[in-house]
């Protein structure tokens, strides 16, 4: 059977109601007001087909992204969805197939290239430089010349930010070698830097460039499932809209993803401000614990656990559950991920975690 490898997923597994589930990245500040009354308006709307193509939709997002033309958007069931579209859109005519990732890096890059038979390229990150992107990336593309690329930025799980200087020669490089360069970008909204790093400043110049958002994350909406790819070389939209299945947002999401971005820009300042503070506070608490916190600017802390008690066991006890990062490959049942929740959840995290390592395990 398929085994599920993604975060929250606790109240399912645990069979606790009142779980802390600390596994998924999820906006601590919650579904917005407005995004609760039209999924609810909407629901009358459900005796019908919805629009396919999302026009509205893709019409408020480029202006949300402020991009050019909503031509230039892909709306799907969550960035995932687009993450599978995406081989059979960019590798359906090509003789070889050879993607290329980073690791560690966010699992469905890898399952989506493996689904539709393509050879993967993994380039190891280093510890040593906080599991940073550097130019041996670049190396590693111009000696294997994959025919896609996949850019998480931030990183998941590590949380590390990718300079939009660094894009620009990776850009070229695939460029030059005949890639295309797909940039997950579904937590730079999360960041303080997200005006600064992100790659649509690009897309007009490089048609080979393809970006990853979703609503999923930053607009605490995981179960409508709404994501989007921004792309201004209109055949790969084409193409996105050909491999898959027709009808992939429902009424319901669209209704939802129109009504986020009606405040998105107060919410989402609102957001970077509240996440910021929460997860330095995290950071604190735990080096002073005495584990090795990373540098990360998304909405969530990786970190490594230099004792011998497997500290996720010990915190599924305590009913709290968190991310063990020893599933991506490139690290060991050492590394967690943590989401920044509310304050109450993180202080409830913060004092479990300061008894577990106090006791040396329960």
């Amino acid at each position: 059977m398929y085994k599920y490898s993604h975060g929250g997923n606790a109240i399912f597994e645990s069979g606790k109601a009142n779980i802390i589930d600390l596994s998924a990245n999820i906006n601590p500040l919650g579904i917005p007001e407005n995004v609760h009354t039209a999924i609810i308006s909407a629901i009358q709307d459900c005796d019908r087909y919805p629009d396919n193509f999302s026009v509205e939709l893709r019409r408020k997002t480029a202006e949300f992204e402020q991009i050019a033309s909503p031509d230039w958007i892909f709306v799907g069931n969550g960035a995932s969805d687009i993450i599978f579209r995406l081989p059979r859109a960019i590798l359906s005519n090509e003789q070889t197939n050879k993607v290329m990732i980073a690791a560690p890096t966010f699992a469905d890059y890898e399952r989506s290239a493996v689904s539709f038979g393509a050879e993967i390229i993994r380039h190891t990150l280093s510890v040593a430089n906080g599991f940073k992107m550097d130019d041996s990336f670049i190396a590693t593309v111009r000696r294997h010349k994959p025919n896609l690329v996949y850019l998480c930025n931030p990183n998941n799980p590590t949380g590390a930010i990718t300079e939009i200087g660094w894009i620009k020669v990776l850009l070229d490089c695939c460029q030059e070698v005949g890639a295309w360069l797909a940039i997950d970008e579904c937590f730079l909204d999360f960041t303080e830097q997200n005006l600064k790093c992100s790659s649509k400043v690009f897309l007009e110049e490089y048609p080979n460039l393809v970006i990853l958002k979703a609503f999923t994350k930053v607009f605490a909406l995981p179960g409508i499932r709404l994501g989007y790819a921004l792309c201004a070389n209109k055949a790969l939209i084409e193409k996105l809209y050909f491999h898959g299945a027709d009808w992939p947002v429902s009424n319901l999401a669209q209704s939802a993803g129109m009504a986020a971005l009606e405040n998105a820009g107060e919410y989402v300042r609102r957001t970077v401000e509240y996440v910021s503070n929460e997860r330095q506070s995290l950071k604190k608490e735990l080096v002073q614990l005495g584990y090795k916190v990373f540098e990360s600017e998304a909405n969530y802390v990786f970190f490594q656990n230099p004792y011998s008690f497997d500290l996720l066991e010990e915190l599924d006890r305590m009913g709290i559950r968190i991310r063990s990062c020893g599933n991506y490959h490139g690290l060991d049942n050492s590394y967690y991920r943590i989401a920044v929740s509310q304050a109450e959840n993180n202080n409830k995290l913060l004092d479990s975690i300061s008894q577990i390592t106090k006791l040396g395990g329960i």
